[in-house]
């Protein structure tokens, strides 16, 4: 029994060790290391040292606790919301989400675990992308004479966050870069929610469009793991001024991360959607639970607003 015992103590250590070093916790799991150093010793000194036969059950009852033990933890870690990405729920637009310029003053975090948000902004280009006025547009965009796709170059800014924040909370991170040259982590067992926002700066109608495209660099190594939603937003209406276009998964599979490959989604406007207009796309890139504590490789090249007609 007290053989058992022994190695029960050992296998818990180090299992929970290994999740401890996980979690970002190197204090804790260097003394539950020693915690098991010492009791495997102590188990082979009362055997009298050597390979003996006690020696070897202690081994075989070791082993077995480990995978029991290892077992019971990867579930409880896994299953319950503490730790499982699954339980994420996308947050609420209360109050209307507010713009990246907003926010650029008061929220972000870095890959290092030391802030409790991030926001990540393009690098300033080195020349002019000419784009339409936005603000000077009709809120329809199209005519009967301009019936050509509207391109839109990603300006806006991904926010990398923990529940139970809705966003990036003040004393956050800012810089500049893009997230398939930059991997972001949570520091713990919360999930790290990665999105996207591109303020407009007006209302466009939902009527002018068939079809939302986003071109896409993909530089992310675990393909059929990440998938994006886009969510239109009309932040003067409140709470029930969002509408969802569905989400659709990455598919392209980079075989060099340092070559992102292209990739376009589609994302088809309904009939009858619960809002009429829109300043707002807002970008949700859900992830399996496996991988929810890092950010995905992906990063928008451009929007593509299709014409219905």
């Amino acid at each position: 029994m007290k053989a058992f015992a022994s190695a029960l103590i050992a296998a818990f250590s180090i299992q929970t060790a290994v999740l401890a070093g996980y979690l970002h916790y190197p204090a804790a799991a260097a003394l539950l290391w020693i915690i098991a150093g010492a009791v495997i010793i102590q188990g082979v000194k009362v055997a009298g040292g050597g390979v003996r036969r006690r020696t070897m059950r202690r081994m075989r009852d070791a082993l077995a606790t480990l995978i029991l033990v290892g077992g019971m933890l990867r579930f409880i870690v896994t299953q319950l919301p503490l730790g499982g990405g699954d339980g994420y729920r996308p947050p609420d637009l209360k109050g209307g989400s507010k713009s990246s310029t907003a926010q650029e003053s008061t929220a972000s975090a870095d890959s290092s675990g030391d802030h409790n948000g991030v926001i990540l902004l393009p690098e300033p280009q080195q020349h002019t992308t000419l784009v339409p006025p936005l603000p000077a547009m009709p809120s329809d965009l199209f005519d009967q004479k301009h019936q050509n796709p509207l391109t839109i170059p990603f300006y806006g800014a991904y926010w990398f966050f923990k529940l139970p924040d809705t966003g990036p909370p003040p004393g956050s991170y800012v810089t500049h870069g893009t997230p398939t040259e930059m991997t972001f982590r949570a520091p713990d067992y919360r999930p790290l929610i990665m999105e996207a926002h591109q303020n407009l700066g007006k209302l466009i109608d939902l009527a002018c469009c068939r079809e939302i495209r986003i071109e896409i660099q993909n530089a992310d190594r675990y393909p059929g793991t990440v998938a994006m939603e886009l969510i239109l937003v009309n932040t003067r209406e409140g709470q029930e001024g969002s509408v969802s276009l569905g989400s659709a998964p990455v598919t392209s599979a980079p075989g060099d991360p340092g070559s992102p490959m292209r990739e376009t989604l589609t994302f088809p406007i309904p009939a009858r959607p619960r809002i009429q207009r829109f300043d707002e796309l807002m970008i949700r890139f859900p992830r399996q639970r496996t991988r929810m504590n890092r950010s995905a490789k992906i990063a928008i090249e451009r929007f593509v607003l299709v014409p219905r007609s």
